[in-house]
């Protein structure tokens, strides 16, 4: 039955895109692009996919993108990208553990996934971070830092990098986050590389950085549904 319900609204959804074209051709929506009224049609397809099984990130992400979007029509343009992006993880994090939270304490009889957790002892090389259903700071206290794999899910995500040290001039990062935020803190001598493969996401970059040619930092992984803001510092 799932199966079928999906199948019809992707049916009706190239229906529109169609219909959409068709009128967009003959002049009728000058005012705005034929690729926003497509990428409108996409985002209110997966929130009314995302509405059985519930699934509170495919419905406020969305949403948030959409506000986005439209933000100079809805007049919101202080608020976009960042501050809607942030809303819709904390509501997507606040709802899932109202509806989820119960299920969670019975079967488990622990409350670890909902608290938030400051990190700061010394790592190896290789350090390793997952969170779900919460926040969590991370410090890399590393002499010799190489590489970090971050999976952040339903959650928000600090690291700072100010205390790593990278020996051989280069580490790798790899982040895989879905409707979640990060924010990382890199010393505003190191270089980014940035080969983050994004989907209906944001990767944003504050403060200037003053690369120095000695340390180079390699952003590797799979966003979704999320912002990942890198901040000099």
């Amino acid at each position: 039955m799932e199966t079928k319900t999906h199948r019809i609204f992707g049916g009706i959804t190239l229906i529109i895109l169609a219909i959409i074209l068709i009128i967009s051709k003959l002049g009728y929506l000058n005012d705005f692009g034929i690729w926003s009224l497509l990428f409108t049609i996409f985002l209110i397809y997966v929130i009314i996919k995302s509405i059985y099984p519930i699934n509170f990130g495919g419905i406020l992400f969305p949403i948030a993108f959409l506000c986005i979007i439209y933000d100079k029509q809805l007049n919101i343009e202080e608020l976009t990208p960042w501050t809607v992006l942030i809303v819709a993880a904390l509501g997507t994090i606040g709802l899932s553990m109202i509806f989820h939270g119960r299920e969670r304490y019975s079967s488990h009889k622990k409350i670890d996934n909902y608290n938030f957790d400051v990190i700061d002892s010394e790592d190896e090389s290789n350090v390793v971070q997952k969170t779900s259903f919460g926040a969590t700071t991370k410090y890399i206290n590393s002499e010799n830092f190489k590489q970090a794999d971050f999976d952040c899910n339903v959650g928000a995500m600090e690291i700072y990098f100010d205390k790593a040290n990278v020996k051989e001039g280069k580490a790798i990062v790899r982040i895989n986050a879905y409707c979640s935020g990060v924010n990382l803190y890199v010393p505003k001598k190191w270089n980014v590389e940035n080969h983050l493969e994004v989907f209906l996401s944001g990767v944003d970059q504050k403060n200037e950085n003053e690369p120095d040619g000695l340390t180079t930092l390699v952003l590797i992984g799979n966003i979704k549904l999320s912002a990942v803001e890198i901040i000099f510092v």
